[in-house]
């Protein structure tokens, strides 16, 4: 992770980063879509970075014909290893396999496996606990716990409300934005293409995608990563 060059440009500039960071993705490509500009710069700040991959998104695509959950946990997989290559990153990336759609239900196990890997000197980044989705509310909810037990810095992302515009004024206390620099857009915008399963249809059916649309795209890759904090 270095040789990565980062000229930011903060709107309300967020606290101090952490010694190190470590990156909560509910499903693969979160990680990007919410934070690809935000992981370059720790990078390019010296900083250790660790994804914690909570599920490996093998629902996707739950009532599709063309590609069973076995397959799109390989693939998906593959998605995240490209598309972190493409941002010149290579952090560690833990899986923990927790079921996709139903992370709610293994929440205290998941804060204890922040936890685990968080104390005073970790950034922590998660998405938004209302960020519209309940695997990524889930993930937000066990990082808020896991930051007060360990005294982690935790930073919220907005992903699907971003999407939405349902980031209300009162969501947080502090609010940054990081406008991302020309390099840093472009080697988003062709990370976020690595996510095929994610991107295009797997057939006609209506059933068989995309997950993102176009339009939704659009908005993540705006040049901007919002951050909530406290």
């Amino acid at each position: 992770m270095t040789g990565i060059l980062v000229v930011p440009t903060w709107v309300g500039r967020p606290p101090a980063p952490g010694e190190t960071l470590l990156v909560l993705a509910p499903h693969p490509d979160d990680e990007v879509l919410g934070a690809a500009g935000l992981m370059r710069w720790f990078a390019s700040l010296g900083v250790p970075i660790e994804i914690l991959a909570v599920t490996d998104g093998e629902r996707s695509h739950a009532r599709s014909a063309r590609i069973t959950p076995d397959d799109l946990r390989e693939r998906r997989a593959m998605e995240r290893t490209a598309a972190l290559e493409v941002l010149g990153l290579a952090p560690d990336v833990l899986r923990l396999e927790l079921p996709d759609g139903a992370v709610s239900a293994h929440e205290h196990a998941l804060t204890l496996a922040i936890a685990d890997r968080a104390g005073p000197t970790t950034t922590l980044i998660a998405p938004w606990r209302s960020d519209g989705h309940p695997d990524h509310e889930a993930v937000g909810r066990a990082a808020w716990v896991a930051a007060e037990r360990t005294g982690a810095s935790l930073w919220e992302i907005p992903i699907w409300a971003k999407v939405h515009g349902t980031v209300r004024p009162d969501a947080s206390p502090a609010r940054s934005h990081l406008v991302l620099d020309d390099a840093t857009r472009a080697h988003k915008a062709e990370a976020v293409r690595c996510f095929t399963t994610q991107l295009v249809p797997l057939g006609p059916h209506r059933l068989d995608g995309p997950v993102v649309h176009p339009h939704e795209v659009a908005v993540l890759l705006d040049g901007q990563e919002q951050v909530l904090w406290r």
